[in-house]
């Protein structure tokens, strides 16, 4: 389960960090030589929240955030969703999964280290300030940045699927190893024999992930071909699979989710975002405070749901929409020559970005930050709302370093950069979201994110993936029950060839026919006192939003002028706000803030 946390290594020549957390037992300390390692947890006991190897004290500490899956090599990373740190020998190493699902971030200063997975326990613990730049990058990319910067400066960030080495004591950098294999090739072999290993190695990641788990197994169902491969997947192991829809009822896209709980023998919990839902269980306040989230809270309102199943192992299809399915074109009429010619002639031939296509990935990227600017920046006061604007030459420049090092990494394709930035970027700042919801009530699995199913799906050509067209196969291969329902944004189902699937897709597209979505965001708020209320938490940030700015734009969601997502855009901006909130630093702040002695923690 989800819990914060700060780890601080210092000298023991110094004296205890103060503590902000009520109970002593919460705090954990252990002496290796002439360093101390505190540990904080102020939700609970540091046993419950982190696994702790002591046994081989004093040389070596291992303290394990998340599950670990070892695979059959000894290489790391390891499957699952981890962070684990590793101290002894003068050094403490950290290395996380190979997508970095559980954010972890560090600050180093005169000699001491703090690690945490809370920027708000981080800026407590190591009095960091906020970094502008960093604040602009959340605000415009909607909760992530260019690189491995944060909201606070000398706060960091660590990569996915790399290893950090510090040297205790020491204010030099740590030393970075990219252990994953990720994004670094491209794959060269027949299409029929990419398919046959890809279907081995998704067998192999369920062995892995689901075969060891007793009792039921949740999952968040939408419908879409994410989750209706991972219950085809869950349910062809032979465990008890308990889905749950959250949307609107009346919609295309739930009614599809319930075929595939039938077809997958599911139990099945469909969840309205109507009348019945009150605004307060979306529990802004709470999931930002114990989550820090920065994406709409989908499924920390309905998780308990399925925890009174007796659900205790929750999972989704996190990543592969980034891994799996495919770049695609922006611009539509590209994107169906595209899709055309793949469905005629074959996949597009592979070759290494050029100069010119990384520049076009660059711009691409930063003109999401243009664009978000150009919309949303009137919400905010001076002097964020200035801030926005001033930022987007440096944001670019951060852009650019970042694609190029991808770039460096391997002999990569253009759409290779762009997936690795997405998935490192976006995609860990997304599925982290949604997912750490899910850790608030129990474990997570996803077998998507296994490290070797993951290396090889983010090495293939990309011209094969392109659009999915890899990921139809493969499920026809796998699940063929489940390839012959609609899929919800293509009006069709995936039993049939490229070619009809597309044609159908515009053919709904020009009849204005397409499957109506789950996301009924707007619809719900206008329900009852729900926009007013939406409204109110928004203006409890005026150190953040304009007040009058705040009011003309609900005013022009009232009248139909403007929408609101599905919270995706609105919400990342309020919880932002929230995370710099002064004020939720000291509610989780006791009014005992003097330091501790050596007699109030538990020495080891």
């Amino acid at each position: 389960m989800f819990h914060r946390y700060v780890v601080t290594l210092q000298p023991v020549s110094r004296p205890l960090p103060r503590s902000s957390i009520d109970d002593p037992a919460n705090r954990a300390v252990y002496e290796m030589g002439d360093f101390r390692v505190i540990v904080d947890v102020p939700d609970t006991r540091p046993e419950a929240a982190l696994r702790i190897d002591s046994h081989q004290l004093p040389h070596y500490l291992v303290i394990t955030e998340g599950t670990i899956i070892a695979a059959d090599s000894a290489h790391r990373p390891h499957s699952g969703t981890y962070n684990q740190l590793i101290i002894g020998n003068g050094e403490a190493r950290l290395h996380n999964d190979t997508f970095g699902l559980l954010a972890c971030y560090f600050a180093q200063s005169d000699g001491v280290i703090h690690i945490s997975n809370s920027l708000r326990l981080l800026r407590d613990r190591a009095g960091l300030l906020p970094d502008e730049m960093g604040i602009a990058q959340m605000y415009l990319f909607a909760g992530w940045t260019a690189n491995e910067r944060t909201i606070l400066h000398g706060g960091q960030r660590f990569d996915a699927g790399s290893e950090y080495c510090f040297r205790l004591g020491s204010d030099a950098p740590p030393a970075v190893t990219r252990l994953t294999r990720t994004w670094t090739d491209v794959i060269d072999a027949r299409p029929e024999a990419i398919i046959d290993r890809v279907c081995e190695l998704w067998q192999a990641s369920l062995e892995r992930h689901i075969d060891p788990i007793r009792g039921p197994i949740g999952l968040m169902l939408s419908g879409g071909l994410d989750s209706r491969m991972v219950a085809g997947a869950i349910a062809s192991r032979g465990k008890e699979l308990i889905g749950l829809t959250f949307g609107d009822i009346h919609s295309d896209e739930v009614r599809i989710a319930g075929e595939v709980a039938a077809v997958t023998e599911a139990r099945w919990i469909p969840s309205g975002l109507d009348a019945d839902f009150p605004f307060e269980q979306l529990a802004f306040e709470r999931v930002n405070r114990t989550n820090e989230t920065l994406y709409n809270l989908m499924w920390d309102g309905n998780c308990h749901r399925l925890a009174a199943e007796g659900v205790t192992h929750f999972t989704t299809g996190a990543t592969f929409e980034t891994i799996f399915g495919g770049q695609r074109e922006l611009d539509v009429r590209r994107r169906f020559m595209k899709n055309m010619r793949h469905s005629i002639i074959g996949p597009s031939p592979s070759h290494p970005a050029t100069a010119e296509e990384r520049t076009e990935q660059i711009e691409q990227i930063t003109d999401k930050a243009r664009k978000r600017a150009r919309n949303y920046s009137f919400l905010l006061v001076e002097p964020y709302r200035s801030l926005m604007i001033q930022s987007l030459p440096g944001i670019r420049e951060e852009v650019a370093a970042r694609v190029e090092r991808i770039a460096g990494s391997g002999p990569i394709t253009a759409a290779q950069i762009r997936e690795r930035f997405d998935s490192e970027q976006y995609q860990t700042h997304h599925s982290r979201d949604q997912e750490r919801q899910l850790l608030t009530y129990g474990t997570l699995i996803l077998p998507t994110c296994d490290s070797e199913l993951a290396n090889y799906l983010t090495n293939l050509p990309a011209g094969l993936k392109y659009d999915h067209s890899l990921y139809y196969r493969v499920i026809r291969r796998l699940y063929p029950r489940l390839a012959a329902i609609q899929v919800p944004n293509l009006g069709t189902s995936v039993d049939k060839s490229q070619l009809r699937i597309e044609l159908t897709r515009v053919w709904h597209i020009q009849r204005k026919t397409r499957l109506t979505s789950w996301v009924n965001f707007s619809k719900w708020m206008s329900l009852d006192d729900n926009l007013n209320k939406y409204e109110r938490l928004f203006l409890a940030q005026p150190e953040f939003f304009d007040p009058g700015s705040i009011r003309a734009y609900f005013d022009d969601v009232r009248s139909g002028r403007q929408q609101l997502y599905d919270g995706a855009e609105s919400a990342s901006f309020l919880n932002l706000a929230m995370l710099l909130d002064e004020r939720r630093l000291e509610q989780q702040a006791t009014d005992d803030r003097r330091p501790l002695t050596e007699t109030d923690p538990l020495i080891h």
